[in-house]
């Protein structure tokens, strides 16, 4: 038996009796709607999902990534990635993104001139120009793939503290950005809520923005490395975490007035070997200068950088490699770095040379 049977007999015949509020299982299931993917397993079209991490996390050059992956349609790891357009809304950062964008063209190799992702530089109010996004959207023939950087750039309220309000923007970026021509994933960066540690990157706003997106992806930095995964929520398949790595580069088109060259900050993927091939390089690292330390107490980042023989093509100390490598270490309480005394080993620091 059919379920209008079912229905009919139960309930009757007769237009009363078409908009019941109960459904047969038959017609429960009719409303399913077969998930769209953009990225298989992560990213579904016409959802949107905050993406959460602290600043200097990498939340910008994984964004930039993955509007170029999407634009040329190349595999994300083990995720296939469907070819469609991109915008981008630049509004915290443009200058940033424009210097990471050429030096990404040259390390990937797409042709910026062509590549079909669309920018747009600066903060606006997306609730007052969303006729004219839409319109000017339809005329490139829709995209797949909308990155907001950052949503707090684009808020709208009067108190970024409102948990009230915060829910409010991201009703609005939802019904706004996810209904763009070609039905886009809406992809957001975030800061996380004050004092967050790696186990609470949630977006600020708390339970009220987390409850109008459909999941909170996370981005959180050690090292070189970036790991993208969840928290808090995500309307989806379960998905091991992502890791990338961050790579300061220069390139043929990025100089300044001058004719420097500029550094910037772009990301790549890193499969499991790779991954495993930076771990036991950053371990020998750490060795390397725990050594350094037991030998030479109290030492400066630029004098531990030029014991340990990390040098700059240019014949400085290499200070920020130190620098990494002493904060990890002092993580691992294997030493202390004092105001007064500088950097010294600890005992369980002295233990790992030992052992």
């Amino acid at each position: 038996m059919s379920a209008e049977d079912i229905r009919s007999r139960v309930y009757g015949a007769g237009p009363e009796n078409d908009n019941l509020y109960i459904l047969s299982s038959a017609e429960f299931i009719k409303g399913f709607v077969p998930p769209d993917y953009l990225i298989v397993g992560i990213l579904q079209r016409r959802f949107i999902y905050s993406f959460t991490g602290r600043t200097g996390s990498g939340k910008t050059a994984v964004g930039l990534l993955i509007a170029a992956l999407v634009a040329i349609g190349n595999g994300l790891g083990k995720h296939v990635v469907k070819k469609g357009r991109v915008l981008y809304l630049a509004g915290e950062n443009p200058d940033d993104a424009r210097m990471r964008w050429l030096a990404m063209a040259e390390q990937m190799g797409f042709d910026i001139n062509t590549i079909e992702v669309w920018f747009r530089p600066g903060v606006f109010k997306i609730s007052e120009l969303s006729d004219r996004v839409a319109e000017e959207v339809t005329k490139i023939g829709g995209v797949s793939l909308v990155i907001v950087d950052t949503g707090p750039a684009f808020f709208e309220g009067n108190e970024e503290n409102s948990n009230v309000q915060l829910g409010g923007h991201a009703r609005r970026l939802r019904e706004i950005l996810t209904t763009l021509p070609g039905g886009p994933a809406v992809l957001v960066n975030c800061h996380p809520t004050k004092n967050a540690d790696d186990d609470n990157l949630v977006p600020r706003g708390g339970g009220a923005f987390l409850a109008e997106v459909d999941g909170n992806l996370t981005c959180w930095k050690e090292n070189e490395t970036v790991e993208v995964h969840w928290q808090g929520k995500f309307r989806g398949p379960e998905f091991a975490p992502l890791s990338f790595r961050l790579r300061t580069l220069t390139c043929g088109a990025l100089r300044d007035s001058e004719g420097r060259s500029i550094p910037t900050v772009v990301a790549s993927h890193l499969s499991e070997s790779g991954l495993e091939e930076i771990a036991a390089r950053n371990r020998h690292n750490e060795d390397k200068l725990l050594t350094v330390i037991a030998a030479n107490p109290g030492c400066s980042l630029a004098k531990l950088a030029t014991l340990a023989r990390w040098i700059t093509k240019d014949g400085a100390p290499y200070k920020m490699l130190a620098k990494r490598i002493v904060d990890s270490l002092e993580r691992q309480k294997l030493v202390i770095n004092d105001k007064r005394d500088g950097i010294q080993i600890t005992e369980k620091g002295r233990k790992c040379i030992k052992s």
